[in-house]
């Protein structure tokens, strides 16, 4: 497929276009739906995606005329705005990469149900999923981002692919200074924490020994009423 011939077609934008409506409506109604709106989200995506799929992709990202007819069909088609077009476009392409790296060649007749289901099987069925997934973020724990937050973290670069990769430039969070703060705050917790888990530890040992001391009394009390 050249970039020349490259068009979204007008049943993709019908979908997605219907796709962000129903998503609007279930996020007003309750959160509860946002299972829904994940599910409805993705089939946005699928479609995207399939749509993609077989573009020669220059250095992992799509050709620029290609990326300006998908910002043009998302924005005054669809009708989303900017942001929105963006993280399409981003986490769509980083799907088509993460599903050759991962599952193999894409086929021809690619379709949006059958990109849903690839998504699936890893694990992916929702938008924030698919960014942390594509980004790199998905491996990484809540204890592991707080620290890189706290201490900091490496920059990240593109590899000629277009997958981000580790970088050259050590990225600090907190300054030195509120780096040391912040270590003398986290062992004041830390005792405070283990002060009051003993203190709680021997609040439940001394309820439990009086709870004992009932029961044996109450078995005294049987035995000896019995010998009586």
């Amino acid at each position: 497929m050249t970039k020349s011939t490259f068009t979204v077609s007008d049943a993709t934008i019908n979908k997605v276009t219907q796709v962000e409506a129903d998503v609007a409506v279930l996020k007003c109604n309750n959160k509860a739906n946002n299972q829904e709106a994940n599910s409805h989200k993705m089939s946005a995506y699928g479609e995207i995606i399939a749509s993609i799929a077989q573009v020669k992709l220059t250095k992992g990202n799509l050709p620029r005329a290609v990326s300006k007819e998908l910002y043009t069909a998302l924005q005054d088609h669809v009708g989303v705005k900017y942001q929105t077009a963006k993280r399409y476009v981003e986490n769509c392409v980083g799907a088509v990469r993460l599903i050759k790296r991962v599952i193999g060649d894409i086929p021809t007749q690619y379709t949006g149900d059958a990109v849903v289901a690839d998504l699936a099987t890893l694990e992916i069925d929702s938008e924030n999923k698919l960014a942390k997934a594509v980004n790199g973020g998905a491996d990484k724990s809540k204890a592991q981002r707080l620290a890189e937050q706290v201490v900091g973290k490496f920059s990240t670069k593109k590899n000629d692919q277009g997958e981000k990769e580790q970088g050259d430039v050590f990225k600090d969070g907190l300054t030195d200074e509120e780096l040391d703060d912040f270590n003398d705050f986290v062992r004041e917790l830390m005792a405070a924490r283990q002060a009051y888990r003993n203190t709680k530890a021997a609040k439940e040992a001394e309820a439990q020994a009086a709870q004992d001391n009932v029961e044996v009394n109450t078995s005294v009390d049987a035995l000896l009423g019995d010998a009586a």
